[in-house]
């Protein structure tokens, strides 16, 4: 993608996928920065003996070694056990749950920036912070604070100045947000809600917006409203479906 002529951020939900791999393992976001993904989303939670890895669940459903079915609750498991699952009987090296540092390091390498979802809130939001400096990957992240307000806003630029955040329209409001210094530079409203009324609440809350959940058919109805970030689902082809929106303009 001739990404010279874009003006938003193109965020890979969870990566991309083929058949043969899972979404949220560092095949998919390896494949989603091959396909020009200027973002990877991707999700926190930490392990029983305090590795931070990427899930969206909070627990773990795949395979053992010998392709037996398992479940495991990633909080009150440890790591080595979390890493040991097959998440597909298939290519089983590829289909692995990865470390948040393993995401961040791709990610660095990659050139691309990250969106993680704290899905354990203002919980672990500081070592998340200081893992994301460590990293490298500083003004090159978004944090998705999920509910957890100006207290984890604050508490993360207090670690990391140039960090950004997203959060639906409920919790992203002037009022919520008012102890945010330059909030609007900062904070994007997410939403697949694209009529005229929803987008201008969005845009009079000073806030940047995001359009998600994108696929072939609300791509164009979002464009319309020029969202600062695109992000689409592991199963939607962004590279075709932006390619047909610059040609369109």
């Amino acid at each position: 993608m001739r990404k010279r002529n874009k003006t938003w951020i193109t965020s890979a939900h969870q990566g991309f996928v083929d058949e043969n791999l899972q979404s949220n393992t560092l095949a998919a976001y390896e494949l989603a920065a091959k396909k020009g993904a200027d973002m990877i989303e991707t999700d926190a939670r930490m392990t029983k003996d305090g590795v931070l890895v990427v899930n969206h669940d909070y627990d773990v459903k795949g395979y053992d070694e010998c392709g037996n079915p398992v479940k495991y609750v990633i909080s009150e498991t440890d790591y080595s056990v979390i890493r040991s699952i097959r998440l597909m009987k298939e290519r089983a090296d590829e289909n692995r749950i990865p470390t948040l540092k393993e995401a961040l390091h791709l990610a660095y390498l990659r050139g691309m920036c990250i969106n993680i979802d704290l899905k354990e809130g203002i919980k672990n939001a500081e070592l998340i912070a200081k893992l994301v400096v460590s990293m490298g990957m500083r003004g090159r992240t978004v944090y998705a604070t999920n509910g957890a307000g100006a207290e984890a806003i604050n508490l993360i630029l207090s670690i990391d100045p140039q960090a950004r955040f997203i959060d639906t329209k409920q919790n992203y409001t002037k009022e919520a947000l008012q102890t945010v210094k330059d909030y609007p530079s900062k904070c994007y409203v997410y939403t697949d809600d694209f009529s005229d009324e929803n987008i201008e609440e969005i845009r009079n809350s000073g806030c940047m917006l995001a359009a998600i959940s994108l696929n072939e058919d609300t791509a164009k109805e979002a464009f319309t409203h020029h969202p600062d970030m695109a992000e689409y689902p592991h199963t939607s082809d962004f590279e075709k479906i932006e390619t047909e929106v610059i040609k369109a303009n």
